[in-house]
């Protein structure tokens, strides 16, 4: 008999007392990774620009965007900490990417880098063009000094 539960397998082995957990880091890497795939292809989806009323449609494409950028952030971070065997199991790091995958969301939600809103401010702008709307030229100069007249930041 198995049991699925989450995205861990657990097989109970006939003739056994107790239930052997397979390990399954890399099953569960492949799914999450299958799954921000297909978030991204869905934000894809959703944005279509020229149409009015996809301000809102751009904003959570935006947010989309930046929880995966900051999970995948996650991620690497937690692959660079060596692992000490204490809590090295693949139900703690199951635990861990879901909790990575809630705090990256949460994060997006209040602001998070700036990186959802610079997205979004772009993704406006280019779907304000796409209209035929004209847009403030202002904003996407570089900053000159006024004393040398070169770019800032050179």
């Amino acid at each position: 008999m198995s049991l699925v539960w989450g995205l861990q397998i657990i097989i109970e082995i006939p003739g056994e007392d107790n239930m052997d957990i397979i390990k399954s880091a890399q099953i569960q890497k492949t799914l999450f990774n299958q799954l921000a795939d297909k978030n991204l292809e869905r934000m894809r989806g959703q944005t279509k620009f020229g149409q009015i009323g996809s301000e809102k449609n751009i904003e959570k494409v935006a947010r989309d965007f930046e929880s995966v950028f900051i999970n995948k952030l996650f991620e690497s971070m937690r692959k660079a900490i060596p692992k000490s065997g204490l809590f090295d199991s693949s139900a703690m790091d199951m635990f861990q990417s879901m909790t990575d995958q809630e705090m990256s969301k949460k994060m997006s939600e209040r602001k998070g880098m700036g990186i959802g809103e610079m997205v979004y401010k772009d993704l406006s702008r280019l779907n304000k063009v796409s209209r035929g709307e004209s847009i403030d030229s202002s904003s996407l100069k570089m900053p000159v000094s006024h004393k040398t007249g070169n770019i800032l930041g050179e």
